[in-house]
């Protein structure tokens, strides 16, 4: 059974992950204690715990989101990139019979769905079973809290359309393949191509939101 502070902090770990919360957002403890109806003491302790991963930075009220240059996000992706095509690697290597049919089962679900959200989640879940697949807790544990900080800098904004995870149903196939070929060199490669193309979808959507935030009002001197 999760405790209240395990609670909070992964529903406000997945607000953070989702786009839930402006760039400006502040989170104050006694705001948020009042809207979980608990005390202070697990909000504080949920939010440090956000804060020891990257996500928030204290202010002189509480937590805001950890801003991060462009630069910054991009090292974000390039290390994610690579620790996923390791696992890649890894899962070719180390992979199961349960395992492959679970990445076909989840693809295969993926695309049969037509809410874009749906197909998302099922592709989450792909991603999942491959790292799972590597058997090297390191390597998942460090992708676990890599994920959350590419998704605060760059929350994925899901698309209307079915038809637009096309290519990414064709990269996922791909890696598929090369684990099931147990091709561990096919597996990365293709893995970090998919990861590429994913960076530049993310990159697009955020600058496009920086393009349609209003712009920060000045303060008189």
């Amino acid at each position: 059974m999760k405790s209240t502070r395990d609670t909070i902090h992964d529903e406000l770990r997945k607000r953070l992950t989702s786009g839930y919360y402006p760039p400006d957002a502040s989170l104050v403890p006694l705001a948020l204690s009042e809207e979980f109806a608990v005390s202070r003491t697990p909000v504080r302790e949920a939010l440090a715990l956000l804060e020891r991963d990257g996500l928030l930075v204290p202010t002189r009220r509480g937590f805001a989101l950890r801003p991060r240059s462009d630069d910054e996000m991009l090292e974000l992706f390039q290390i994610q990139a690579v620790l996923d095509a390791t696992a890649a690697e890894s899962a070719a290597l180390r992979r199961g019979p349960v395992e492959l049919a679970r990445l076909d089962v989840l693809l295969e679900h993926a695309e049969s769905l037509d809410d874009p959200a749906e197909i998302r989640r099922s592709l989450n879940d792909w991603h999942d079973t491959v790292r799972r697949a590597a058997r090297n807790g390191t390597v998942v544990a460090f992708l676990h809290t890599l994920d959350a900080q590419v998704k605060t800098s760059a929350p994925w904004r899901t698309p209307a359309a079915p038809d637009t995870f096309t290519a990414a149903f064709a990269e996922h196939r791909t890696v598929t393949e090369a684990i099931r070929a147990q091709d561990a060199e096919a597996a990365r490669v293709a893995m970090l191509a998919h990861h590429g193309h994913d960076r530049d979808r993310r990159i697009r959507q955020r600058v496009r939101a920086d393009r349609t935030r209003p712009p920060e009002r000045g303060t008189d001197s």
